[in-house]
């Protein structure tokens, strides 16, 4: 009898493992079907963002901040789940790209970035380590690059430094402090020129030799009312003393790359996107680089 009670318990403890199992793998095959759908509902998020800028490239060719799709679109139900986000122009910011030229140091580039680190008691002896970092690592790339055209491997555009702390890293910088500079600073695929209808007063200032800061935040200010139409109108707007000066080539006012930001849930899955997208004139933006979870 002992032991028939005890087979009965034993039999019984197995059954109830095996249900728990059972419910644990379900839970588990429930939450990565959720995960899947709600990353599929974030790209198709994605690519409705890239049929927006390449229908507002053909429409207009003057990207500013009162576009419509400058506005962030809050969650809303799609099937049986939300999705939300907003597009972010990214050459209103500084591209540490431009601090080099070639693979190598860039004195201009240089320059401007000691003038953005002290918009933020930066040190500014920061700014040549950064742009040697940066110009070997665009050298490693690019040797990359014609390695691969060698032998007939076509790649898209690659960012030769993940990130900024990654950039500080190889520079011997203080990768903390240098954050504080994170939402006026870029890494790009190329050198790009800076987009005078979204740059911050700091960025302007740091770009445009001479130029003040309450003058860079004259100029925002003026451009809340009416963008700038082009980068000559933008360099005649500076102060008269230097309009001759200046060159228009540094400023631009058509974006070719932006942030794509997508935040999607289907049950109880949460998918977060980040992708940086590429826009050509007439093409439909292409897919730098996509970053999950971040």
């Amino acid at each position: 009898m002992i032991t028939a009670i005890l087979i009965a318990a034993l039999t019984a403890s197995l059954a109830f493992a095996l249900g728990a199992r059972e419910r644990q793998w379900l839970n588990l095959l429930s939450n990565r079907n959720d995960l899947a759908a709600a990353e599929s509902i974030a790209l198709s998020a994605v690519d409705l963002a890239r049929l927006t800028l390449r229908d507002d490239m053909r429409n207009n060719q003057v990207d500013h901040l009162l576009e419509a799709w400058t506005v962030p679109v809050p969650p809303i139900n799609v099937e049986e789940g939300k999705v939300g986000g907003r597009l972010i122009e990214l050459q209103g910011c500084f591209n540490l790209y431009n601090l080099q030229s070639g693979g190598k140091v860039s004195s201009k580039g240089v320059v401007s970035l000691q003038r953005l680190l002290a918009t933020r008691e930066l040190s500014t002896l920061w700014a040549e380590p950064l742009a040697q970092a940066m110009a070997d690592q665009v050298a490693l790339w690019q040797t990359k690059l014609a390695e691969d055209k060698a032998t007939n491997r076509s790649i898209s555009k690659l960012l030769p430094v993940a990130n900024l702390a990654e950039l500080a890293e190889l520079a011997g910088v203080d990768g903390e402090k240098l954050m504080a500079l994170e939402s006026l600073i870029v890494i790009l695929p190329e050198a790009t020129s800076v987009n005078v209808n979204f740059a911050t007063p700091e960025v302007l200032m740091a770009i445009t030799p001479g130029l003040s800061l309450k003058d860079a935040e004259r100029l925002v200010s003026r451009r809340s009312t009416a963008h700038f139409k082009s980068a000559q109108e933008f360099v005649n707007a500076l102060p008269e003393s230097m309009r001759t000066s200046t060159q228009s080539g540094s400023y631009t006012v058509e974006s070719q790359y932006f942030l794509s930001e997508t935040n999607a849930w289907f049950g109880r899955a949460h998918s977060r996107l980040r992708v940086l997208l590429y826009r050509q004139r007439g093409n439909l933006p292409e897919t730098v680089w996509v970053r999950r979870g971040e």
